[in-house]
């Protein structure tokens, strides 16, 4: 008769095994990090100097975000035919000479299934 040496419950095996984090738990975690960094600069900034130039700080940092976003969208809509902004203003319209690159057709696919 063979007898089986009583490992452990399964509740610590379970414990050595490290969960998988989602890369939307990583997302998540990178983007409250950066935005809890960002407030913490922007509250010494405020003390230091004063509610004018903070002001004055955030209107800028809004003015670079949305000249980022419109370039970004300029670049996407002039290199890929296919790419669909959330905006309807700026969505592209597919041009017929244009070939899609494998990669970005299989990626489609993928999404779809």
């Amino acid at each position: 008769m063979i007898v089986r040496k009583k490992r452990g419950s399964i509740n610590k095996i379970k414990s050595r095994i490290t969960p998988r984090v989602s890369h939307s738990k990583v997302k998540e975690s990178k983007k409250h990090d950066l935005l809890k960094d960002i407030d913490t600069k922007l509250e010494s900034i405020d003390k230091k100097y004063g509610p004018v130039v903070y002001e004055e700080l955030q209107s800028r940092l809004e003015k670079t975000i949305n000249i980022f976003h419109e370039d970004i969208e300029k670049l996407f809509k002039e290199n890929f035919s296919s790419y669909k902004s959330d905006d309807k203003s700026t969505q592209s319209v597919n041009d017929e000479k244009y070939v899609k690159p494998k990669y970005i057709s299989d990626y489609e696919k993928s999404k779809k299934d």
